[in-house]
């Protein structure tokens, strides 16, 4: 698993942690701060992203987990 991108938005009752391109949540949180640690972890161990929704479909906060790779000379 590299490369995976998760999301922290806000739903009925509380918050859900979406992997990004899965129709269904990866787990449900009973408030933010939950969701978005749980989303870092995840992403953290994909290698990936973890974004922290508005509810409208925007961004509030990013987090990036990605291993980039070195820099060389040619």
């Amino acid at each position: 698993m590299v490369g995976r991108n998760f999301w922290a938005v806000p739903a009925e009752g509380g918050w859900e942690v979406r992997q990004e391109g899965l129709p269904d949540a990866t787990s449900r949180h009973p408030n933010r701060d939950d969701a978005w640690q749980a989303a870092n972890e995840r992403a953290k161990a994909c290698h990936g992203e973890a974004y922290l929704g508005d509810g409208a479909g925007g961004c509030v906060e990013r987090t990036s987990h990605r291993v980039m790779p070195r820099k060389i000379k040619i």
